[in-house]
C-alpha cells in the first residue's frame, strides 16, 4: 500500500513534466499562432483550391490554363522562401510582414474583381501576374512565423547557455497543430467573390496580429533584424561545426585558437599562410551540397507527383457530389503528413544507432514515401476512369458526375503519407550529410528547390500533353495523364534506388578515407 502511494505522486509528476516540456504559454507565440491560423483558413479555403475557379474563369482550354497557373504558383515558392529569408536580416520582420501582406491583399484584390466580373476573365496574362503576387504572399512573411515561432520559443523559455532546439521545436508543434484544430471551427462558404473578399480581411488580420506579436517578443530574432540570438550567431555555428572539424583542432571557449608557428618550425610549414576558418567553412559546405545533388535528383519527379496531386485532386473533386469538401481533405491531409512526420522523429530520436545504421533508416523512410508516389497516381487513374463512366452515362457533361467525393479520401490520405515520409526523410538526410550550420536552411530553401523544379516540370507535361486536355475534366483523358505520370514514378523509384545503394555507399566510403586522410596546413597550439 506505502509503495502504491508513493506511486501515485511519482506518476502524476512525470506527466506535469511531460506537459510542461511540450506545453508553454507566452503572449508572442500565442499572437504568431493567431497569424498562422489566419493564413491556414486563407490556404484551405481559397488559395489551395484556386484551380477550381481558374477552371470556371476560362471558357476555352480551362483545364490546361488551370494547371499552368497552379504550377507557376507552386513553383515560385522557393524563390520567394529565399529572398524572404535573405532580405529578413536586413529589413526585419516586421517590413517583411507589411510588405507580403500588402502584396498578398493586392492579388486577393485582382481575385475579387475578377469574381466580381470588374475585369475579363478571357485574358490567361494577368492571372500569372495574380499567381505571383499569390506567392509572394504565400511563401513570403507567412513563411517566417514558424521560424519566429520557434525562436521565441527558445529565447523566452530556455537558458540562452542551455538551448534546448528538440524541447522548442515539441512546443512549436503544439501551437501549430492548435491553430490547425482551429481551421474546422471557422466556416468558409459562399460564392467566389465573397470568399475573395473575406480573404482580404483575414489576410489583413493575419498582417497586424504579426506586427503585435513582434512587442512582445522576449530576444533578438533572425527574423527581426537582430543578431542577438546565440542560436543564429556566428558563436553557436561555430559550436555546432566543433563535431565536423578534425579531432586535433583546440576548441575553447567557444572559439578556434591559432597562433603563429614558433621559429623552430620547419620552413615549408612557415612559408604556409593560415587559412581562414570561415573559407574553410565555406569549402566544406560547398563540398556537402554538392554530394546532396543525386538524392535531391530523386525528388524531382516528386514534386511532379505532387503538384499533380494539388491541381487535379481539387478539380475531380470539385466535380463530384460533395459530401466532404476539398478543405477538409486538404486538412486531413496536412494531419497525416504531421503525424507520419512525427513518427519518422520519434522512431530516430529514439532509438540509439550508428552513423551506418541511422543513414540507412533515412533512406529507407524515403523509400516508402516513394513507393507511395508511385501508388498515389495508379490509384488516382482508377478513380478517374469510374468517374468518366459515371460522367459519360449523364446527358449533360456540365454537371456533377452521381458519384460520392469519399473515394477521394485514400488519394488525400496517400498525398499526405508521401510527403510525410519523404520530406521528413530529405530533411533529416540533409541534416546527417551537411554542415550544422545551414540545417535550419535545409528544409526551408535548399530541399524545396527539387521540389519547386517538379511544379515547373508539371507545367511543361500539362503544355506538351495538352491535347488529353479539353474545356471541362469530364471532356479531358486525366486518366492517359495519371498513367504517364505513375511510369515516371516508377522510373524515378528505380533511380532512387541506384542513388541509395550505389551513390550512397560510395559516399561513405570516400567519407570514411577522407577523414583518415585530413591534413591541417596551419599550425595550431594550445591557448594560454
Amino acid at each position: 500500500m506505502e509503495m502504491e502511494k508513493h506511486n501515485v505522486p511519482n506518476w502524476k509528476a512525470r506527466m506535469t513534466d511531460r506537459m510542461k516540456y511540450y506545453v508553454c504559454f507566452c503572449k508572442a507565440a500565442a499572437f504568431i499562432a493567431g497569424a498562422i491560423l489566419c493564413h491556414s483558413v486563407v490556404n484551405y479555403n481559397v488559395v489551395g483550391v484556386l484551380a477550381t475557379y481558374f477552371t470556371d474563369a476560362f471558357n476555352q482550354d480551362a483545364i490546361h490554363k488551370s494547371a499552368v497557373l497552379v504550377n507557376v504558383l507552386g513553383g515560385l515558392q522557393v524563390v520567394v522562401v529565399a529572398c524572404s529569408w535573405a532580405y529578413s536580416g536586413s529589413f526585419g520582420f516586421r517590413k517583411i510582414i507589411i510588405f507580403s501582406t500588402a502584396i498578398n491583399i493586392l492579388g486577393l484584390l485582382m481575385l475579387y474583381l475578377s469574381a466580381s466580373n470588374r475585369i475579363p476573365k478571357t485574358n490567361f496574362v494577368p492571372y500569372i501576374f495574380v499567381c505571383v503576387l499569390i506567392a509572394v504572399g504565400k511563401f513570403g512573411g507567412s513563411s517566417l512565423l514558424g521560424r519566429v515561432l520557434l525562436d521565441e520559443l527558445i529565447s523566452g523559455h530556455e537558458k540562452k547557455e542551455q538551448i534546448d532546439r528538440k524541447r522548442a521545436q515539441c512546443r512549436r508543434i503544439v501551437w501549430l497543430v492548435i491553430a490547425k484544430v482551429l481551421v474546422f471551427i471557422i466556416p468558409f462558404n459562399g460564392r467566389w467573390s465573397t470568399k475573395f473578399w473575406i480573404s482580404m480581411c483575414i489576410i489583413g488580420g493575419a498582417g497586424f496580429i504579426s506586427l503585435v506579436s513582434s512587442c512582445f517578443f522576449h530576444g533578438g530574432h533572425p527574423a527581426s533584424g537582430t543578431k542577438t540570438h546565440p542560436e543564429t550567431s556566428g558563436e553557436c555555428n561555430l559550436k555546432k561545426d566543433h563535431d565536423t572539424l578534425p579531432p586535433d583542432l583546440p576548441f575553447k571557449n567557444g572559439k578556434i585558437q591559432p597562433i603563429k608557428p614558433s621559429s623552430h618550425a620547419g620552413a615549408e610549414a612557415q612559408q604556409k599562410s593560415p587559412s581562414p576558418i570561415c573559407s574553410m567553412k565555406q569549402v566544406n559546405v560547398a563540398d556537402h551540397l554538392l554530394r546532396m545533388i543525386p538524392m535531391w535528383s530523386t525528388f524531382i519527379v516528386f514534386g511532379l507527383v505532387i503538384s499533380t496531386a494539388e491541381t487535379f485532386f481539387n478539380l475531380q473533386d470539385d466535380s463530384m457530389v460533395t459530401q466532404v469538401g476539398t478543405s477538409n481533405f486538404l486538412i486531413a491531409k496536412d494531419a497525416l503528413k504531421v503525424v507520419a512526420g512525427s513518427v519518422c522523429g520519434w522512431f530516430l530520436g529514439s532509438r540509439r544507432l550508428s552513423r551506418s545504421e541511422q543513414n540507412f533508416v533515412l533512406k529507407l523512410i524515403i523509400c516508402v514515401g516513394m513507393i507511395i508516389s508511385v501508388i498515389c497516381p495508379g490509384l488516382a487513374r482508377q478513380v478517374e476512369v469510374q468517374r468518366l463512366k459515371n460522367a459519360h452515362k449523364m446527358v449533360s457533361l456540365d454537371e456533377k458526375v452521381p458519384m460520392s467525393d469519399w473515394c477521394m479520401a485514400p488519394l488525400f490520405g496517400l498525398w499526405g503519407l508521401m510527403e510525410g515520409f519523404s520530406i521528413r526523410g530529405l530533411d533529416e538526410f540533409f541534416n546527417y550529410h551537411v554542415s550544422k550550420s545551414v540545417e535550419d536552411s535545409g528544409s526551408e530553401i535548399y530541399n524545396k528547390i527539387p521540389i519547386a523544379m517538379g511544379y515547373l516540370l508539371s507545367a511543361v507535361c500539362v503544355s506538351v500533353w495538352k491535347g488529353w486536355f479539353g474545356d471541362t475534366l469530364n471532356k479531358s483523358r486525366l486518366d492517359k495523364y495519371y498513367r504517364m505520370i505513375t511510369v515516371l514514378a516508377l522510373i524515378n523509384l528505380c533511380w532512387f534506388f541506384f542513388v541509395t545503394i550505389f551513390y550512397s555507399t560510395k559516399e561513405e566510403e570516400e567519407a570514411g578515407v577522407e577523414l583518415q586522410e585530413i591534413k591541417v596546413e596551419v599550425i595550431f597550439v594550445e591557448a594560454p
